[in-house]
C-alpha cells in the first residue's frame, strides 16, 4: 500500500488535479531555486508566507523541482485538515497550536520517515495574510521542527498570488539560498523571515517595474542577491 504522500499518489492526483489547477490560476512563475546537489543530506524544509488556500500546491511545485521523487509532507492546521480528505491522502499532517502536545505528536511521526528523501512543506505565519504584510510574524514553531529534523536544510518561499488581467490569478514563487541546519541545533525564526522578506521584496519590484507583464519578464532581475548569507 502507498504511504501518504508517497511520489505515485502525488503523480496519479496530478493527472486529473492539474487540468483543475489550470484553470484557476493562470500560472505558477518559479525564481531562485537552488541546484539539487546544494541542498545536502537528509530533510528539506519549506517554509513559506502563507497567502492562499493554494500553497500548499504551490510548495509542491518547489519540490518537484528540487526532489522529484521524495516523500512530500505539508504542516497545517488540523481544522484544515480535518475538512479535506484529498490533503490527507496527499500527506497533509495536522496539528493544534492550542496544544503543544499536538505538534509534537506529528514531529514524532516526521522523524520516523526522516531519510534523505523527505521534504516537508511548512508556514509559520500560521494563518493567510496578504504578502506585503511586515513583519510575517513567523512563529517559534519552526525552530522546534528543524531540531527535530536536524541535520536538515531550509529553503524559503516567497508566494505571492497577482490577479492582473485575467479572472485567475497568477502565482509566483521566489526561493532563498538553502541554510543547513547542523544536529542538534535548529533554524534562528527570524533569518528564515529575513529571507523569505527578501524574497517577497524580489517579486513585489517585478510587478512593480512590470505590472501586469512580469510574468513575461520573470525573473528580469537577478537572483544572486538572495543566496547570500
Amino acid at each position: 500500500m502507498l504511504t501518504r504522500g508517497h511520489p505515485l499518489v502525488w503523480r496519479s492526483f496530478e493527472l486529473f488535479f492539474q487540468p483543475w489547477l489550470r484553470r484557476r490560476l493562470r500560472g505558477v512563475h518559479v525564481a531562485g531555486l537552488p541546484p539539487s546537489e546544494s541542498l545536502g543530506s537528509g530533510p528539506v524544509v519549506l517554509a513559506a508566507n502563507h497567502v492562499s488556500w493554494f500553497d500548499g500546491f504551490l510548495a509542491r511545485e518547489a519540490q518537484r523541482h528540487l526532489r522529484p521523487d521524495a516523500v512530500f509532507r505539508t504542516l497545517m492546521l488540523a481544522s484544515e485538515l480535518k475538512r479535506s480528505r484529498t490533503l490527507r491522502a496527499l500527506g497533509g499532517m495536522g496539528f493544534d497550536p492550542n496544544r503543544p502536545l499536538s505538534l509534537r505528536s506529528v514531529l514524532r511521526a516526521l522523524s520516523d520517515v526522516r531519510d534523505d528523501g523527505l521534504v516537508v512543506a511548512f508556514f509559520p505565519q500560521g494563518r493567510i495574510y496578504p504578502s506585503f504584510r511586515r513583519p510575517l510574524g513567523f512563529e517559534p514553531g519552526l525552530g522546534l521542527l528543524t531540531r527535530t529534523l536536524a541535520p536538515c536544510t531550509v529553503v524559503g518561499l516567497g508566494l505571492h498570488l497577482e490577479q492582473g488581467n485575467h479572472l485567475a490569478p497568477r502565482a509566483f514563487i521566489h526561493a532563498t539560498a538553502p541554510l543547513r541546519i547542523p544536529a542538534d541545533e535548529e533554524a534562528e525564526v527570524a533569518e528564515v523571515e529575513r529571507r523569505v522578506q527578501d524574497a517577497l521584496e524580489a517579486i513585489h519590484r517585478e510587478l512593480a517595474r512590470w505590472g501586469e507583464d512580469a510574468w513575461k519578464h520573470w525573473p528580469s532581475e537577478p537572483t544572486g542577491a538572495l543566496s547570500k548569507p
